[in-house]
């Protein structure tokens, strides 16, 4: 880590081919790379970051102008500066050298929205454009620092923490967190997600639940649900039921052909989440066969907590009556 006035001082031009622990002794040619870039900030300077070229192509568009540059080893990047990758392309940006950087993917855009104060206490943003970037903090932080991450659906906030971002053409967001907690954010409502878990929101739209996923597959098929197919005998209706029990109050039937998603499924088995007339109703099958490339349904407990009923979309005022079924 370096303030932009510290790089104007070091001279030693060769320095910037050097190992990432070296990094920061000498960038003689970082003033150069680094015209445009906002002034210093008198008690907050601005910091500089190391980009790493993993493999691949790696280029920085500088702040204030409209060219992509090549980067073949190593470039000093700043506030403002924007970082992508093609299909082949990876990077890493090492913020502070004990254990703040940002792993870049293929096919990825990211920018550096704010970086100043010092190695003890400071402030840094950036901004995950589009693709997945993989985010470490390696040490605590100091309490009057912070540490987040934007996308174009949520804000992310974490201490001492790893944790995983995708951003979608569509702008639809997720996360992934592995160590530590991270806290997700839009402008209506805040969730904490813990190790073990994600979560994923569409632009402009509501936070989804936290849903426990390690994998990005795992998390759209917890809350996207998975294909399968459920047969009854003689065609019979499976009864709809408003949580996973045969005593759970009855809010319809559906025809097994009708189902072709299942949104979860209770831990012990044979009962399965589906999407209902506006909201989510619970049926009971052994003969449910899913996809065999579903990443895993989302887990329930047994005794999970009834649906809303309120987001039933019923055609008449009247209560559904149990019809005799062979589905619970």
């Amino acid at each position: 880590m370096l303030s932009l006035s510290a790089l104007a001082r070091v001279p030693d031009s060769k320095a910037i081919r050097m190992g990432a622990k070296n990094w920061w002794k000498a960038i003689g040619v970082a003033i150069v790379m680094l015209m445009g870039l906002a002034p210093v900030v008198a008690q907050q300077p601005e910091l500089a970051a190391l980009l790493e070229v993993m493999e691949g192509v790696v280029e920085v568009n500088r702040v204030n102008t409209e060219q992509w540059i090549a980067v073949r080893v190593e470039a000093i990047v700043g506030v403002g500066d924007r970082i992508r990758t093609d299909t082949t392309g990876e990077a890493r940006v090492t913020f502070f050298a004990d254990g703040i950087e940002t792993d870049i993917r293929p096919n990825t855009e990211m920018r550096i929205e704010q970086f100043r104060g010092n190695e003890q206490t400071f402030e840094l943003q950036v901004e995950v454009i589009l693709g997945q970037t993989l985010q470490r903090i390696e040490r605590a932080l100091d309490a009057s620092s912070s540490y987040s991450v934007t996308t174009p659906a949520m804000s992310l906030a974490a201490r001492g923490t790893q944790f995983a971002i995708r951003v979608e053409e569509s702008g639809r967001s997720a996360m992934l967190v592995s160590e530590g907690n991270v806290e997700a954010a839009n402008p209506e409502e805040v969730e904490a997600v813990a190790p073990g878990f994600g979560i994923r929101a569409e632009s402009a739209g509501e936070l989804s639940d936290v849903v426990r996923a390690a994998t990005f597959e795992a998390l759209d098929a917890s809350l996207d649900g998975c294909s399968a197919v459920l047969t009854t005998i003689d065609d019979v209706s499976l009864n709809v039921r408003q949580a996973p029990s045969i005593d759970a109050a009855l809010v319809g039937y559906i025809a097994a052909a009708d189902i072709d998603i299942l949104i979860g499924v209770t831990e012990a088995g044979k009962w399965y989440r589906i999407e209902f007339q506006g909201g989510f109703g619970w049926v009971q099958s052994t003969t449910a066969v899913i996809d065999e490339n579903c990443a895993g349904l989302r887990l329930f407990p047994d005794d999970v907590a009834p649906e809303d009923a309120s987001l039933f979309e019923t055609s008449n005022g009247t209560s559904p009556q149990e019809s005799a079924t062979s589905g619970g």
